[in-house]
């Protein structure tokens, strides 16, 4: 039957709901003891009542402040304020995890953007796709079975990510056009007092706050994008481009082109560029891999609209592709056979591709290990670079001038147009200030070597969330799969902080430490340590790795499945932590839902298998 007929349940992610919550939902059944009962006082749900403020901090006191029991069910949650900044694929999908699995959640999310989409918004370069396969490219609440390509364009994708707000009514959650522009922790209120611009305002008016019990930053590791360090470069009289701000109105039909850099848009860019152009130079600094063609197939309509009529067919079909990304960590081990047959098959294709050209193949042919630098499917790109428009220049970029450029090695060359195909910052810092416990600036904080909990957390800053921060599975398949994940640790958290009146959360600094030591030893093991240039690294040769989990997706995501609540530092609204315990009755008697959800099983005991 179509997705949309199946129960919301079956439809959301595994890990995030309760195990027992479906459970919990049923009403308990009628039988005939039922009407001996008296509910008359049960008839009506108490209407919840809120975590005491500030100005109340210990309510389960008496006046002589002896203790008493708060006069609750256990259960009872605390509404909260939550505001995420970014409305890409994280803050998308963190919409749909609030409005689907939690209750009292007063969310909003800033994006500074007219639309949705993040990344996939901005980015419009020829050429641009996603490099994974499109299948695993998709929310499991809203798998997608007509894709048009295997690694899909990214107008496709920006496609998709509306449809999914329209599909599940998350517009509402979204303030379009307003720019963070900072945030700052209230030790006194134990709130974040976010500030917000709208964009149609005139320099220094109409910003305001907004005041939240969690702040979660989603803005996007791959998403500030940077001009090169290269002296001179706006003074060029020609068109200076970046590929993450692409003009829609440049026209480089018979243009003489540089193209700087040799990363995933680059090697995007120049197949699409180099039939229209008079001439190319591709200015690379480092050796690269370029991917051989993966595997996939462009499903036929017919196979489009089976899958659409039979989603359960669908999911197994994309589980499959799952399995083979997850596999793929066998060659990121160092030493292993995967990777030296990897090594051994990649360099072949690179070597067959630059036949025409075999100084090309000696210099862009890398000695470090498949993966050191995150690959990107390069299909028609060696084909590209041996036409005979095109030149490969292995050289940085001393300075630019009016007309040209000279590299590092003196050579000088004249162009009309610079595309600077030269990435993002990387550094994780945040892009406004972000002001924790003792005017703590995370900006400062993670300028030199990020360190964080679970790409999530940070030592000096309470209630607050980071999506794919220092850490994060970022090169171990679709990152979609990871942000599902990620978030649901959050709901997790988030739906504790509310039912225990928690006032704050923090990572514990010595978990930090201890975590950091033991990753860093881990990713010794893997071929990200290898001698290259990669963004995993901040851009530089030597490391240290601090944009990724030292592990497979698996071993990521299985820890993700049980938190480890001991790791924080809490404070509660109530003197006695335990005070949310309450009278004796749950929510769910007073509630009228399942009382006997324990019996549902022959064997109610469930653990996770790693």
């Amino acid at each position: 039957m179509p997705i949309d007929d199946f129960p919301l349940s079956d439809r959301m992610s595994p890990i995030a709901i309760d195990e027992l919550r479906i459970d919990e939902e049923l009403t308990t059944p009628h039988a005939p003891l039922k009407s001996k009962i008296d509910t008359t006082t049960q008839s009506q749900p108490s209407k919840p009542r809120f975590c005491p403020t500030v100005d109340d901090p210990f309510s389960e006191r008496h006046a002589d402040g002896s203790y008493k029991v708060l006069n609750q069910p256990l259960g009872m949650r605390r509404k909260l304020r939550v505001v995420c900044v970014g409305a890409g694929a994280s803050g998308i999908n963190m919409a749909y995890k609030m409005q689907s699995h939690l209750k009292d959640i007063d969310f909003v999310a800033y994006e500074k953007n007219s639309a949705v989409g993040g990344t996939w918004l901005e980015n419009t370069y020829p050429g641009v796709a996603c490099d994974t396969n499109s299948h695993g490219y998709a929310f499991t609440y809203r798998l997608k079975p007509d894709w048009s390509q295997i690694f899909s364009p990214g107008a496709e994708i920006e496609d998709y990510m509306q449809d999914v707000v329209d599909h599940f009514g998350l517009a509402k959650y979204f303030k379009l056009s307003h720019t963070v522009t900072g945030a700052k922790w209230d030790p006194t209120l134990a709130k974040w007092h976010v500030s917000v611009r709208p964009n149609d305002s005139p320099e220094g008016e109409g910003e305001f706050t907004d005041t939240c019990d969690v702040f979660i930053n989603a803005c996007g590791l791959l998403n500030n994008w940077k001009w090169p360090n290269i002296r001179g470069l706006h003074d060029f009289k020609g068109k200076v481009v970046h590929t993450a701000a692409w003009p829609k109105d440049l026209n480089l039909k018979g243009k003489r082109v540089a193209l700087i850099g040799i990363g995933s848009s680059a090697i995007q860019v120049l197949p699409q560029i180099q039939p229209i152009v008079e001439s190319c130079s591709i200015f690379i600094r480092s050796p690269t891999w370029v991917a051989p063609p993966r595997e996939g197939e462009i499903l036929t309509p017919e196979q489009m609209e089976h899958y659409r009529q039979h989603p359960e067919e669908h999911l197994e079909y994309c589980r499959q592709l799952e399995s083979l990304a997850n596999k793929r960590f066998g060659y990121i081990t160092r030493g292993s056979e995967d990777q030296k047959t990897l090594f051994e098959a990649w360099s072949r294709h690179m070597k067959e591709g630059l036949a025409s050209r075999p100084e090309y193949y000696d210099k862009l042919h890398p000695s470090f290990g498949v993966g050191c630098r995150r690959p990107t499917p390069g299909p028609g790109f060696l084909e590209a670079l041996t036409q005979p428009n095109v030149e490969a220049v292995f050289s940085g970029v001393d300075h630019v001038d009016e007309t040209g450029l000279t590299t590092s090695d003196g050579e000088r060359k004249e162009f009309d147009v610079i595309i600077c195909a030269t990435g993002f910052d990387v550094s994780f810092k945040p892009r406004f200030p972000v002001i924790g416990r003792n005017e703590i600036n995370l900006q400062d904080q993670w300028s030199q070597t990020p360190r964080s909990y679970l790409s999530m957390f940070a030592v000096n800053f309470p209630n607050y969330f980071t999506m794919l921060g220092p850490g994060a599975p970022s090169a171990q398949g679709s990152i979609i799969v990871s942000i599902e994940r990620i978030s649901d640790y959050i709901v997790k958290f988030i739906h504790r902080f509310q039912r225990e009146a928690i006032k704050t959360f923090e990572i514990d600094e010595q978990a930090v430490e201890e975590l950091a030591e033991h990753m860093q030893e881990q990713l010794k093991l893997t071929v990200w340590t290898d001698n290259c240039s990669s963004w995993f690294k901040n851009g530089s040769k030597e490391g240290p790795v601090i944009a990724l989990h030292p592990g497979g997706r698996l071993h990521f995501f299985s820890l993700l499945m049980d938190p480890r609540y001991e790791d924080f530092n809490y404070t509660y609204w109530n003197k006695n932590r335990y005070a949310y315990w309450g009278n004796g009755y749950t929510l769910r008697e007073v509630e009228g839902r399942n009382d006997t959800w324990y019996l549902q099983y022959a064997d109610g005991l469930r653990l996770h298998e790693f």
